[in-house]
């Protein structure tokens, strides 16, 4: 080790005084004799530093990629691969490497600036495709020799590209105009078919365009066949709408026109009571603020989203009409639906001159659906605390008052809603209640109520679970609802039913009664800091504890809550959005906290449920998911719990639980999950590895945390029988061998077991691997004599199993093994007496002392 330490330093002043050949001989020789993995790491990185230096640049990188291989947060090697890859011309790779270096360190100018100019240089590349992609297109449907399926494949592909804004830019920019009209001139039907659609995309909102190239395009387009025609009248309509300003876009200038926006709104705006208005299914609105949503959140620009917000004030100020009472609420739905899905535009137009007293004039209206709508807007604007406070001044009394005096049980309960809203803007801070002691209870009560009556027609019993969605921050509430059987039993059915507009609010509710919202950590330090400034300290509900928790979560799974989750996860995913995806992930793994409870998950579907949760939606709900789902891998007969093709399914939700970012705990379940799951078949074996897994679970037998290097040896124990990881431990330059051999001799005799059990696979699979575990390490002997003289008879038999397959590897290792101390010790363990408790060592021990006496190492006695 020290001869390595010392080259290394050899190499580093050779380095500083730009002798790089004597520098890399000596990193090359310390690598040779270095052992220790973390200067090992070192070494490799200024070697590739070296290299650098010589534009020697594959060798750089892949010396730079051997040092992240040991230390996956080592800044210089990922700075030096990212060079070494830009030079190489891969500069995706490279923009990764950069990004994790800004990651880790995110002030450093040097990273920020290289970020900037490789993304500089990626859209460079990428414009540099595009063009070379549309000349390739027309090559192909000018060429003479291409089959016409080529020709036709490639057309399709003009029209779709120069459907995008993006792509008609670089089809007009590349000389595309002549071209398509050489298309044209052809006279082929499918070519001037092509070309025609083509250009009817790209004149589409452009006048530019159109004004350049009017006279030739109209010129070439004259030609019989009913399709030709039929595009052709598109293409004149095109140029028609951009010339007269019948469509406003300007060529070269990126505007918000989000096409559909006003029909969208409209949608939105619709009141199914009233007469001639569009046919609508009960989730048409909810799909419509979901799209706005959409819409709003893939604009790239502030002038776009401006463009976006003033288009939306314009429609809704439009509607408005003092004489027209139908405009109005159609104003106000429409607001409504902007408020379910971009919630800033909504907010913004709320607090619009003229918004306001619009909402308060249709609450005071004799029309009952004026009330309805008008409620329906204040809950929506209640969303935000900041808008509720503004609320509770101006509208609780005037919710009471609309509750108090009407007797229309659909408007009564929009009333109670808005009022459950407004009392529960505090969230779960015990010391923000807006209402009094018992007002809050009483609402819950009431919409309990409600919710139980058959009688309601759903889509107002479904306003019920949306006044529980809010009140449920109150653990007095959730006590109550988990203890009302009934009420618990129809929600479930309602989120079962048709209409899925309900599920966010059911989700809401399910994540308030299990606590498993997020939550901020509470240092003490900073409390006592609070109280002292006189600032606000938030404070917990004496029934928001860990055993009034757990009881909350029994009573929601005896009540059925898991049938109810599955049928919610299978919903149409245009309504599933994210939000509640990550809300139904962390309901999951919550109730998966005791382990026997895991078992009830499974028989009502919770196993398959929680599958697509775990690949789809944000990053926190899919590890939540993938967390739920490792709990179950861990102690359930993954067989049973995933049957069939299912279980393959189940692997790379747990291996996106090994990443260094991951919490320990999930690295720990994900562990034991994969081990589960090692342990059935080589086609589960050959899946995990494929999903690049080794690398992390490698890393994690290193790990400091006792449970999380136990549970990566396990897994490693059940991996070692496949080949490639066979061939890992065979390769020279690593310390996987070492460390396997020195984990047998740890205390912790769960990860002896586990070690001893990975090494005598190996050394069984692998002659080579026998005499390598003599190098790796001085006190090789000693550990496995050890392991054969254990009291704990798992990892006696393991030790003594390890010693038989180092004697089969050749005759000079078997004889080392007989001169030392071991052949007393087997002697030892096969004299013992037949026991069930030791015979498999008593057995293994006797095969030793066979074949070292069929190898002429020992003579029996006469």
């Amino acid at each position: 080790m020290g001869d390595a330490v010392q080259l290394k330093e050899e190499g580093n002043k050779h380095f500083q005084a730009g002798q790089i050949d004597n520098a890399i001989d000596c990193y090359t020789k310390a690598i040779k004799s270095c052992k220790d993995k973390s200067v090992l790491a070192v070494i490799f990185r200024n070697r590739s530093a070296c290299y650098l230096k010589k534009e020697n640049y594959n060798n750089a990188a892949s010396d730079a990629s051997r040092a992240i291989d040991i230390d996956a947060k080592d800044i210089k090697a990922l700075y030096r691969r990212c060079q070494a890859l830009e030079k190489l011309g891969k500069l995706d790779m490279a923009f990764k490497d950069v990004q994790r270096c800004a990651t880790l360190e995110p002030k450093n100018k040097t990273f920020l600036e290289t970020l900037r100019r490789l993304g500089a240089d990626i859209q460079q590349k990428v414009r540099f495709l595009w063009t070379a992609q549309v000349q390739n297109m027309f090559d192909i449907l000018l060429s003479e020799e291409l089959d016409s399926d080529k020709k036709e494949k490639a057309a399709n592909n003009l029209i779709v590209l120069a459907r995008e804004d993006a792509g008609a830019e670089r089809i007009f920019q590349n000389n595309g105009v002549p071209l398509l009209l050489q298309l044209i001139e052809t006279g082929k039907p499918e070519m001037v078919l092509a070309a025609v659609r083509t250009l009817s995309g790209m004149c589409t909102g452009h006048k530019a365009r159109v004004s350049d190239h009017n006279g030739p395009v109209m010129h070439g387009v004259v030609h019989v066949g009913v399709q030709i025609v039929l595009a052709t009248g598109n293409l004149f309509q095109c140029v028609y709408d951009a010339l007269t300003g019948a469509d406003k876009r300007d060529y070269g200038k990126e505007e918000a026109l989000v096409m559909g926006l006003k029909k969208i709104l409209k949608v939105c705006g619709q009141i199914p009571d009233l007469p001639d208005q569009l046919p609508l299914t009960e989730n048409t609105q909810l799909i419509a603020s979901v799209l706005l949503n959409k819409l709003y959140d893939d604009l790239r620009c502030d002038p776009e989203r401006d463009n976006f917000r003033d288009i939306c004030d314009e429609y809704i100020k439009g509607s408005f009409d003092p004489n027209d009472m139908d405009k109005n609420i159609h104003a106000i739905n429409t607001l409504s639906g902007l408020l379910q899905g971009p919630f800033d535009v909504g907010n913004a137009l709320v607090g619009k001159q003229g918004v306001m007293e619009m909402i308060v004039a249709l609450c005071g209206s004799e029309r009952e659906i004026d009330q309805l709508v008008a409620i329906e807007a204040i809950i929506h604007a209640s969303t935000k605390m900041s808008r509720a406070s503004f609320m509770i001044t101006n509208g609780v009394s005037l919710l009471k008052d609309i509750y108090k005096k009407t007797k229309n049980d659909k408007i009564k309960i929009r009333a109670l809603v808005g009022l459950c809203k407004l009392g529960s803007a505090g969230g779960d801070d015990y010391s923000m209640r807006q209402f009094a002691e018992g007002s809050t209870e009483k609402l819950a009560k009431q919409c309990r109520k409600w919710l139980c009556n058959p009688s309601i027609d759903a889509r107002t019993r479904k306003w019920a679970v949306e006044g529980l969605a809010y009140l449920t921050n109150d653990a007095d509430v959730k006590d109550d609802f988990v203890e009302d059987e009934a009420a618990m039993r129809a929600m479930f059915e309602l989120a079962k039913s048709p209409d899925k507009t309900i599920l966010y609010a059911v989700a809401c509710i399910l994540v308030n009664c299990t606590n498993s919202y997020e939550k901020k950590e509470i240092i003490p330090e900073m409390v006592q800091l609070a109280k002292f400034s006189k600032q606000h300290v938030p404070e917990q509900h004496p029934k928001d504890k860990k055993d009034f928790i757990e009881r909350r979560v029994k009573r929601l799974l005896k009540g059925g809550v898991i049938s109810a989750l599955a049928v919610m996860v299978n919903a149409d995913s245009t309504l599933l959005t994210d939000q509640t995806k990550e809300m139904l992930s962390r309901v999951f793994l919550a109730l998966s906290e005791d382990p026997k409870d895991r078992g009830t998950i499974v028989a009502q579907g919770g196993g398959k449920a929680l599958i697509p949760l775990s690949l789809e939606g944000t990053e926190k709900g899919k590890a939540k998911a993938s967390h739920a789902l490792a709990k179950i891998a861990a102690i359930s007969n993954p067989e049973i719990a995933f049957p069939g093709e299912r279980i393959y399914e189940v692997v790379r939700p747990l291996v996106n639980l090994l990443q260094s970012d991951k919490e320990g705990i999930e690295n720990y379940e994900a562990l034991r999950g994969l081990t589960n799951l090692s342990a059935l078949s080589e086609k589960l074996r050959v899946k995990i590895i494929k999903e690049k897994s080794l690398p992390e679970i490698e890393n994690y037998m290193f790990e400091e945390n006792d449970q999380i290097r136990q549970a990566a040896t396990e897994c490693m124990c059940n991996l070692v029988v496949c080949k490639d990881v066979q061939e890992r431990y065979m390769e020279d330059g690593n310390d996987k061998l070492k460390l396997l051999v020195l984990l047998c001799s740890e205390d912790d005799e769960k990860l002896q077991i586990a070690a001893a059990g990975g090494l005598a696979m190996l050394t069984a699979a692998q002659k080579k691997l026998c005499t390598k575990v003599t190098l790796v390490t001085v006190q090789w002997l000693e550990i496995l004599q050890r392991l054969c003289l254990h009291d704990n008879p798992n990892i006696q038999h393991r030790g003594i199993v390890i010693a038989y397959n180092m004697m089969c590897a050749g005759e000079e290792l078997a004889k080392k093994l007989i001169e030392s101390e071991l052949l007393e010790i087997l002697s030892v363990v096969a004299k013992l007496e037949d026991q069930p408790r030791k015979q498999p060592a008593i057995d293994a021990a006797r095969t030793c002392l066979s074949k070292a006496l069929d190898l002429g190492l020992i003579k029996p006695f006469s």
